[in-house]
């Protein structure tokens, strides 16, 4: 039977060849701006943040300066370690609504981000570059990234409120280790022989970890992955190799006393592959696994395997109370909230006007009368 086709239909149909040709053509820039809204809002590719301006949900002016925050703060960061927390308070400038803090992630560590504050707040991970790697829900503000750089990497987390906002929110930055830790039980106070020590009087150096347990301690699949090898001879003794293909690594396991799987097969996280002894060269040692991470060459596995960072240290006090430095003592504006000479920016005068917009530890989180933002601590 013929499908008849009312006039909606046939525009439903033709709206968006129109659009379509619109934008190949040229057309206006207004109209060529609101097509490739559209399709970032229909397709994903809009930022929470971005799409929240385009709702306009103050007068033009306003939010054109609120965008210039965002931009401004990607070229006005300050530099802070991990884990950090900072309290941030809102101002009355559109202009401070953003703040950004560039950190070095380590290799094996995963990074988690989360803020709490009421009304929305707009969380993009970047690389130190500019490239964008994540962005976060409003409705859930947090997020976790790992690096697969082997050497770490240099990031930079942009965070922005709405224009006007009337709370503060406190910002928490943490690493956790990437993998479970291998032998059950146990965590890195039980490694006692770490990576780089000296072996067979200096001819070669440790490329692992050795982990100290009670013979037929069972032995956990560190992450997904495939087993590639199973073996039984040489230096390691009983051997299985786990390969990671979400990360791109081998994981090492050896002088095992017990080998549980087989090669090709598919373990989970937290899967037993075997339990410890001291196969191989570990004859004359306690029962331990010697544990090993590969990628193009040997990685020292400890930053993967050390455990959760301890707390950051919470702000002393509340901010947005200095107006002033202090007339007493000698104070200085630094790049990062660490006493070190380098992070020095300059000195501060006594009675300088400043305004504080944030404390993490001791410090604050100040911009002077000049426009400089910097670390101040006033004790």
């Amino acid at each position: 039977m013929a499908r008849y086709h009312t006039p909606r239909s046939y525009w439903r149909l033709l709206l968006p060849l129109l659009f379509v040709a619109v934008y190949l053509g040229g057309g206006c820039t207004k109209w060529r701006t609101g097509l490739e809204r559209w399709v970032d809002k229909t397709f994903g590719s809009a930022t929470p943040r971005e799409q929240y301006a385009w709702g306009k949900p103050f007068a033009a002016a306003t939010m054109a300066r609120w965008d210039t925050a965002f931009v401004r703060s990607t070229r006005d960061t300050l530099l802070v370690e991990l884990p950090h927390e900072e309290l941030i308070v809102p101002d009355t400038n559109v202009l401070y609504t953003a703040n950004a803090w560039d950190f070095y992630l380590p290799p094996g560590r995963q990074l988690r981000i989360s803020a709490g504050g009421s009304g929305p707040l707009f969380g993009e991970l970047y690389t130190t570059e500019g490239e964008q790697l994540l962005v976060w829900d409003t409705l859930s503000p947090s997020l976790s990234y790992e690096t697969g750089a082997p050497a770490g990497q240099n990031l930079r987390f942009v965070l922005q409120t709405a224009p006007h906002a009337d709370s503060s929110y406190r910002l928490q930055m943490i690493t956790v280790p990437a993998l479970l830790f291998p032998v059950a039980g146990k965590d890195e106070t039980a490694i006692r022989s770490f990576w780089g020590a000296s072996r067979d009087g200096g001819q070669r150096r440790h490329e692992g970890n050795d982990i100290f347990a009670d013979r037929g301690t069972p032995l956990l699949a560190v992450a997904q992955g495939r087993v590639s090898r199973v073996r039984n001879g040489g230096l390691g003794g009983k051997t299985v190799w786990l390969r990671d293909g979400e990360r791109g690594l081998s994981y090492y396991y050896a002088h095992l006393d017990s080998q549980l799987v087989r090669a090709g097969e598919y373990v989970e996280r937290g899967d037993t592959v075997g339990l410890v002894g001291n196969t191989g060269n570990a004859r004359t040692t306690p029962p331990h696994l010697h544990f090993g991470i590969y990628a193009r060459g040997a990685r020292d596995p400890y930053p993967y395997l050390q455990g959760e960072d301890p707390p950051p240290t919470p702000p002393a006090e509340y901010p947005g109370r200095r107006t002033e430095v202090p007339l007493r003592g000698n104070h200085y504006l630094r790049i990062a909230p660490q006493r070190e000479a380098a992070n020095v920016i300059r000195q501060l005068a006594g009675g300088e006007p400043l305004i504080d917009l944030g404390v993490t530890g001791r410090y604050h989180r100040v911009r002077t009368g000049r426009g400089e933002l910097g670390y101040a601590n006033f004790d």
